[in-house]
């Protein structure tokens, strides 16, 4: 274990607003507590860009407002390529080497409006695609916490913060949150705005969500979703309101059992022999009927990866021409990839990607949401790598919510998720779903 796993490790974000405004502490207290943790975590080496005294100012002001938000007082890690105006956003890479945005991103103003307090920003690898920071896992030095929202798995699953916001392309939220056991949710494309946030692809690109708790992932999520004129894929997006629909439950009643479905797709020859009996375990155990993917779903992994090839080398070219020997050889071939992919062949992927999400409403069919593994097994060792990511390509692809569960431990006593799948655009009833999931597996984080 690291040093500093005798600070206790925070509670929820819910818990800690609940307490503010009734007054059993403050958002001062809370915010001192937090930054004391990040400081007994150090070797985690989690955080890129820190202010104490910003933070603590922002904590008074929640203290002396009259109305106090639904996130008061609840420190917040950002993933560094969501910009700050009082913080850089240097997106991983030296050609980015100082950059201060002028203005904060929606996401950031909304959590401010919340009540949240940034206490910082979390590590992230280069342009928060392949090449891995130094970031570690927060349960074993040794192993990768994954990536590429690195820091902000290892804060919210060290115990740090109760919140922290990354990016999926691919995989770059659930994938950390298994790794580092933490609940985490990657929402329906389009629900919240990507404004203010390094762009790698307009079609995969989301904001996702890392929590203490599955009620933390509703209350930040309904803060932050809602169109803001300025992202198309958020047009005429409502904000969501899942906090107060998981206090109903399904259907009125509080901790009715989901109807589960487990879906394999092409990934599931990569998962390790222990995975594979722990989910095969916990098929049986919930009554979930097998479906393999069909054959429509084969193909993903190219399409995806060719589409986000092509916009990498669309939004992000102009790092690449003026800086290319800053940024990394894994990279350069991206970008070498991406503008040897033409017009037709580009949109011929798009069209493809658009049938495989037609057509998945129809494989869930009557179920309340899917289960499937988010990645092939417990953190790997080494820090040259983040980790697989085929387990989360398909879900991410195709603009469905997905729930990380921290429900088991692998051999070695590290964090094993479960990954909970809806349709697009039911993220309320996949939240149920994970919520009866997480009590009935007896998901908690250490």
């Amino acid at each position: 274990m690291i040093s500093g796993k005798e600070i206790a490790a925070c509670r929820s974000a819910a818990e800690i607003a609940t307490d503010i405004r009734s007054g059993k502490t403050t958002a001062v207290a809370e915010t001192d507590a937090a930054l004391a943790r990040m400081d007994a975590r150090g070797e985690v080496r989690a955080w890129r860009w820190r202010n104490d005294d910003a933070a603590r100012d922002a904590a008074r002001a929640v203290d002396a407002a009259s109305e106090k938000g639904p996130l008061a007082g609840a420190s917040v890690g950002l993933k560094d390529i969501i910009d700050t105006r009082d913080l850089p956003a240097e997106n991983g890479v030296a050609a980015d080497k100082g950059r201060q945005p002028a203005e904060d991103a929606t996401a950031v103003k909304r959590l401010k409006a919340a009540g949240a307090i940034v206490v910082g920003k979390t590590k992230t690898t280069e342009c928060a695609f392949l090449y891995p920071t130094d970031t570690r896992n927060p349960h074993d030095p040794e192993c990768t916490p994954g990536g590429s929202s690195s820091g902000s798995g290892a804060a919210v699953g060290g115990g740090m913060v109760p919140l922290a916001l990354g990016s999926q392309t691919v995989g770059s939220v659930l994938r950390p949150a298994s790794f580092c056991g933490a609940w985490a949710m990657k929402p329906s494309w389009g629900l919240i705005p990507r404004t203010g946030m390094l762009q790698l692809s307009h079609v995969l690109d989301h904001i996702g969500v890392f929590g203490r708790s599955v009620e933390d992932l509703a209350l930040t999520i309904d803060a932050l979703s809602g169109d803001d004129g300025r992202d198309p894929a958020c047009q005429g997006q409502k904000p969501s309101r899942l906090a107060p629909g998981l206090a109903t439950g399904r259907a009125g009643l509080p901790g009715a059992k989901p109807r589960f479905v487990f879906l394999r797709d092409y990934a599931w020859p990569e998962l390790e022999p222990s995975s594979v009996e722990l989910f095969q375990n916990l098929a049986s155990r919930l009554e979930a009927p097998v479906v393999e993917m069909p054959a429509l779903y084969d193909d993903v992994f190219d399409v995806a990866q060719d589409i986000l090839a092509r916009d990498v080398a669309h939004n992000l070219g102009a790092r690449y021409r003026a800086a290319s020997e800053l940024i990394s050889a894994p990279l350069r071939d991206w970008f070498v990839r991406g503008f040897s992919i033409g017009a037709d062949e580009y949109l011929t992927h798009l069209d493809a990607l658009q049938k495989m999400r037609m057509v998945f409403p129809s494989i869930i069919g009557d179920f309340d949401a899917a289960i499937a593994p988010v990645t092939a097994g417990e953190a790997p060792k080494g820090l040259d790598s983040t980790g697989n990511p085929k387990f989360l390509l398909l879900w991410t692809s195709i603009g469905v919510p997905v729930i990380n569960v921290p429900a088991f431990k692998g051999p070695r006593g590290l964090p094993v998720g479960v990954q909970v799948i809806g349709r697009r655009g039911a993220d309320l009833e996949t939240m149920r779903a994970a919520q009866w999931l997480g009590r009935e597996l007896g998901a908690e984080m250490v």
